[in-house]
């Protein structure tokens, strides 16, 4: 018989330690974001006088219900606070970007200066993932997106590429021993597969907000690509009107340019409805993720592409709160 009480595990460098952590005010808390953060755990318990965790240990994070948990991910320890009085201890990892610890900062975020041949965003993300031992794993659509040269001065290889995810509304993320590369708010995993899609009604939520913004936001944007056969430098621009928003990249053909500008644009018109939501633990619900409102009112229900899950278990229950952006 399955039993439904919800449950967690924690296990640290392979070996279960969730005994230790469970007690009548422990909280554990995952935080799952879309974009360019590194996902987050943080595990907060009476102080008992029990051994630390050594910073760039692994976590392990199970979650669910007694007899159906599910791996949530691997953390590596990065800060260990003691707080007194009440004596509490509050532990805090950052999401493992490699399949075994490191300890502080990793190779990726280490400042280094070379250059990129003209290739593509594969070629780009498989060079930077050999050089970690990590695997690339791009999104299908974004393969063979050509990128022009590319300098790297006193700069990180998460840095660039994050800067180019930027360029083509993309996520660039090291999590698992992989480093993704895929695009922005598309409900897609990284094999080009449909993300589950979760409908919510109002009765279903405990509480919530929606905020239709009315700020100016850019209504054109603009980027050059270097037609080699005119030997001329040609602008393409999506939208119509001011303000302007230019891509500082040089794209190699009218092709790159044109999706570029069209992505940026998309990206600029997401930001103009958010939604935040708090429910019972809900675990299907993580970043990328569809939600689906119904029966809430014009303006709310729709589709909601899901920018941050975090989930909160304490010893009286548990609590998913989202944030999401509305699908354009």
């Amino acid at each position: 018989m399955v039993e439904y009480s919800l449950d967690y595990r924690v296990e640290a460098n392979g070996q279960d330690i969730s005994a230790l952590l469970k007690g009548e005010n422990s909280q554990i808390t995952i935080t799952d974001e879309a974009g360019y953060k590194s996902d987050k755990l943080s595990i907060t318990l009476s102080d008992a006088g029990f051994t630390l965790p050594d910073a760039g240990a692994e976590l392990a994070v199970y979650m669910g219900y007694k007899d159906n948990l599910r791996l949530m991910g691997k953390y590596v320890v990065d800060e260990v606070a003691i707080n007194f009085p009440p004596d509490s201890l509050t532990i805090s990892a950052n999401a493992a970007p490699f399949d075994e610890s490191k300890f502080g900062l990793t190779p990726l975020q280490s400042q280094k200066s070379r250059s990129f041949p003209a290739g593509t965003i594969s070629d780009l993300v498989a060079t930077i993932a050999n050089d970690h031992g990590l695997v690339a794993a791009v999104a299908p659509s974004l393969v063979q997106v050509a990128l022009p040269h590319i300098d790297q001065l006193d700069e990180s290889d998460m840095n660039v590429l994050t800067r180019i995810a930027k360029d083509h509304d993309a996520i660039a993320k090291a999590n698992g021993g992989k480093l993704l590369f895929v695009e922005r708010g598309e409900g897609k995993n990284i094999r080009g597969q449909q993300m589950p899609t979760i409908t919510l009604t109002k009765n279903q939520v405990t509480s919530g907000s929606v905020k239709l913004s009315q700020r100016e936001a850019y209504k054109s944007v603009t980027a050059i690509f270097r037609d080699t056969a005119a030997s001329a430098d040609i602008e393409v621009t999506a939208g119509t009107g001011d303000p302007v928003y230019r891509l500082k990249c040089m794209y190699n053909d009218m092709a790159a340019a044109t999706t570029a500008v069209q992505k940026q644009l998309k990206a600029f018109a997401r930001g103009k409805a958010t939604l935040s939501l708090s429910l019972p633990f809900t675990p299907d619900l993580v970043a990328e993720s569809r939600l689906i409102l119904k029966q809430f009112r014009t303006g709310i229900d729709g589709e909601w592409s899901v920018t941050k899950a975090t989930h909160t278990m304490t010893a009286s229950g548990g609590v998913t709160s989202v944030e999401g952006e509305a699908v354009v």
